[in-house]
C-alpha cells in the first residue's frame, strides 16, 4: 500500500505540468488476442513485451457517441468517468469479478465463488505523461487441487526446532492470503505506474505493473503469473529498429528472518534486474536478446548490500563476467522472436538456459492466427513449452527465479513439457472462450515444493499427467473496461505416476472486468 500511495501522490503531482505519455493496454489474453492483428498488416505489435500502448497496438481508447443517452454509453461503450480532448484523456472505473460455482464430480458441498470489487484510474496528457493505478479486494473459494497449491506456496515461519513452517497461501497474481470461512481466502492488490516520455524515443516508467515477455500465452522468460513487486523500467528506441530495455525491481521470498526488533518478522529481500535488447529488421520479423538477474539481499539471520552489479546496465556482462550463478547473483538469458509472416499468422518462441554446462534448459514455439478467414475477431492459438526439471533453480534457493513464492516465467515452474491450444470468437458481444492444456511434470502440482529447494538437493519425484480443459460462454457489453457475463465450464483430470485419475469438474456463472490474466490452468 505504501508503494501504491507514492505512486498516486507522484501522478498528483506530475500531472499538475504539461508532460504526458499514452496509455498501456490491459495485460489480459483477452487484449492481447487483438492487438496482435489489429494492425491488418504483417506490422508486428511492440518490441517482444506486453502490455505495449495503444497506438503501438493500433487499438483506440473509446470517444463519446453523443447520439446515444448517458446510460446506453456508460454500459455500452465508455468508462464509467470519462473525460478527454485532443491531448487529455482521463477515466475511472469500478472493478467487479462475481461469480459462484460448484465443483460436480468430487463430491463436495462447498460451492466455489469469487468475490473481487475494486476501482481502476488513468489517463495521459500531450503524450509526455501517463499513469495507471487500480486497488481489488477479494474473497474466494476454489478447487481443491488450486487450494492446495495455493496453500503449498503460502508464508514460510522459522520453527523451533530449525525448520520451515508453511503458513495462509499465495494467489498467482493475486497475493498473500489470510483465511475466509471454510477453504476460503480473503486477500489484496494493487497496480499502479507513472510513464514519462520527455522525447519520442525514450520512455521511463516507475511503478509495480507487471510486464510480460514474448507473444505466447505462457513465457519462459518473465511474465504477469507471480506478483506485482516495485521496479524502474527504461525503454530507449537507439536507432529505428533497434530497442534497448533496462529494468531494475524489488522482490520478496515469502520467507520470514528469524531475528528482528520489528513487531512482525521482515520477508527476506532479493533484487532483480533485466536487460533486453530487441531487433526488427524489417516490421514482420522481431528478434530479442534477453538477460535477468536475480540478487541476494537477505538469508534468515542477516541483510547485505545489494551487488554492485545491480546498477551496470549492459546486457550481456552480469553473465559473462560472473557465469551464470555466483554467490550472491543468479543469471538468466535468452532468446525472444517472432515472425508475422501474414497480416493473420505469426510464429513465435523463445529459447531459455539458466546452466548450459548442465543442459538446463526451456523452449517455446507457438502459431497464431488471428481474424482467421478474414473472419474479425475470430482467434486461434498452438503453444508447446518445455522446461528441464532444475531451469530456473539456484544453489542457493533464495535466488530462484521466484517472487512472493511464485514463478516468475512459467506458472508449472520447473521440470515440464506442455502443450495447449486455445481459440475464441467474438460476434456483437457474444463470445465463446476455449482452451486446452496437456502437460507432463516431475511432480504434482499440489507439492510444488522442489520447484525452491536448492539444485544440490534436486530429487526426482512422481511423474504426473494432466488434461485441464476449459469453455466460456457469455456476452462482453464495454470492450472499455472487458465487462463480461460469463458460464465457465472446467474439466481436469490428473494421473500421478501411472496410477489412478483423479477428475474434477466444475461449472459457474459470473460477470467480472477481465482485464487482468488468472493462471488457474494447470
Amino acid at each position: 500500500m505504501k508503494a501504491t500511495n507514492l505512486i498516486l501522490a507522484l501522478t498528483l503531482i506530475l500531472t499538475s505540468v504539461a508532460w504526458s505519455q499514452e496509455i498501456l493496454i490491459p495485460t489480459s489474453s483477452a487484449v492481447k488476442d487483438k492487438a496482435i492483428f489489429a494492425h491488418g498488416t504483417k506490422n508486428i505489435a511492440g518490441n517482444g513485451f506486453f502490455p505495449v500502448s495503444y497506438s503501438e497496438a493500433n487499438l483506440k481508447l473509446p470517444t463519446k457517441d453523443t447520439t446515444q443517452n448517458w446510460v446506453m454509453r456508460k454500459l455500452f461503450k465508455e468508462h464509467l468517468v470519462q473525460k478527454s480532448n485532443q491531448d487529455f484523456f482521463f477515466a475511472v472505473d469500478p472493478l467487479l469479478n462475481m461469480s459462484i460455482g460448484q465443483e460436480q464430480l468430487q463430491n463436495t458441498s462447498d460451492y466455489l465463488f469469487q468475490n473481487t470489487r475494486g476501482v481502476q484510474a488513468f489517463g495521459h496528457l500531450k503524450n509526455k505523461l501517463s499513469f495507471y493505478t487500480a486497488f481489488y479486494e477479494n474473497q474466494a473459494r476454489f478447487l481443491k487441487y488450486q487450494t492446495d497449491y495455493f496453500k503449498d506456496r503460502g508464508e514460510f515461519y522459522p520453527n523451533n526446532p530449525p525448520g520451515l513452517n508453511v503458513q495462509n497461501a499465495v494467489i498467482p497474481g493475486g497475493g498473500r492470503t489470510k483465511p475466509f470461512k471454510v477453504n476460503g481466502f480473503d486477500y489484496a492488490s494493487s497496480v499502479s505506474y507513472v510513464r514519462f516520455t520527455p522525447i519520442d524515443k525514450l520512455a521511463i516508467q516507475f511503478g509495480n505493473a507487471p510486464r510480460f515477455y514474448g507473444w505466447g500465452y505462457r513465457s519462459m522468460l518473465l511474465s504477469d503469473n507471480s506478483y506485482n513487486y516495485t521496479n524502474l523500467t527504461i525503454d530507449w528506441e537507439i536507432i529505428k529498429g533497434l530497442t534497448y530495455t533496462f529494468m531494475r525491481g524489488k522482490q520478496l521470498n515469502l520467507t520470514r528472518k528469524v531475528f528482528t526488533d520489528m513487531v512482525e518478522a521482515p520477508y527476506e529481500r532479493k533484487g532483480i534486474g533485466v536487460h533486453y535488447l530487441s531487433y526488427s529488421p524489417v516490421p514482420s520479423l522481431v528478434i530479442g536478446l534477453f538477460e535477468s538477474t536475480i540478487y541476494l539481499r537477505d538469508n534468515a539471520t542477516s541483510s547485505q548490500r545489494v551487488n554492485p552489479y545491480f546498477y551496470q546496465p549492459v546486457i550481456g556482462v552480469n553473465t559473462m563476467v560472473n557465469g551464470t550463478e555466483s554467490v550472491n547473483m543468479k543469471n538468466l538469458f535468452g532468446l525472444n522472436f517472432a515472425w508475422q509472416f501474414h497480416p493473420q499468422h505469426m510464429l513465435y518462441g523463445q529459447v531459455v538456459s539458466d546452466d548450459v554446462s548442465n543442459k538446463e534448459y526451456g523452449i517455446q514455439l507457438g502459431y497464431r492466427t488471428g481474424n482467421t478467414f478474414n473472419v474479425k475477431n475470430l482467434n486461434f492459438q498452438l503453444e508447446a513449452n518445455v522446461a528441464t526439471s532444475n531451469l530456473y533453480a539456484a544453489n542457493n534457493e533464495r535466488m530462484n527465479y521466484t517472487h512472493f513464492n511464485l514463478p516468475l516465467a512459467h506458472t508449472l515452474g520447473n521440470g515440464f513439457t506442455e502443450l495447449l491450444v486455445r481459440a475464441n470468437y467474438l460476434f456483437k458481444g457474444v463470445f465463446i472462450d476455449t482452451k486446452i492444456v496437456y502437460y507432463e511434470a516431475d511432480q504434482p502440482i499440489d507439492d510444488k515444493s522442489r520447484l525452491f529447494e536448492s539444485k544440490q538437493n534436486f530429487s526426482i519425484d512422481n511423474e504426473t499427467q494432466v488434461l485441464n480443459a476449459n469453455i466460456e460462454l457469455g456476452y462482453e457489453f464495454n470492450p472499455a473496461t472487458q465487462l463480461r457475463a460469463f458460464i465457465n465450464m472446467n474439466y481436469r483430470t490428473s494421473v500421478i505416476n501411472f496410477g489412478s485419475d483423479v477428475d474434477y469438474g466444475a461449472v459457474s456463472i459470473g460477470i467480472r472486468t477481465a482485464l487482468t490474466n488468472q493462471y488457474f490452468d494447470f
